[in-house]
């Protein structure tokens, strides 16, 4: 679902994988980071984490799609994708979360549910 939704998009924002950023990072549309960032992803939209790019800081997303290395937690609204090359080293707070054949998560994930308004009674 959310990798169908990002072919649909276009990346607002590109980080290319020769560019270093050492430091926090906000903003909004769609990301993508093929580069190295040393510092905190507080971010309004998705996120694309390229395959050789790394992330030492924690992200805050709506979704996110994880094919390179983080070492930080990760917070995402909707979904987190780990891609068969994606590596996580942190924990995760969620709601969906998708681990693809070679992809691996060291930390533990945090299922969060909607609150639901009070179930009728009958």
């Amino acid at each position: 679902m959310f990798e169908k939704e990002l072919k649909n998009d276009r990346i607002e924002t590109l980080i290319g994988e020769k560019c270093v950023i050492k430091g926090n990072l906000k903003g909004e549309g769609l990301l993508k980071v093929d580069g190295l960032i040393d510092g905190n992803l507080d971010w309004q939209q998705d996120i694309i984490i390229g395959t050789d790019s790394k992330i030492k800081g924690n992200i805050s997303c709506i979704n996110a799609c994880v094919n390179g290395f983080v070492d930080g937690n990760i917070i995402c609204e909707n979904i987190l994708t780990i891609e068969s090359f994606g590596k996580v080293k942190g924990d995760i707070t969620v709601k969906n979360v998708i681990i693809k054949e070679g992809g691996w998560l060291d930390g533990k994930c945090t299922m969060v549910t909607q609150k639901k308004d009070k179930e009728p009674t009958e």
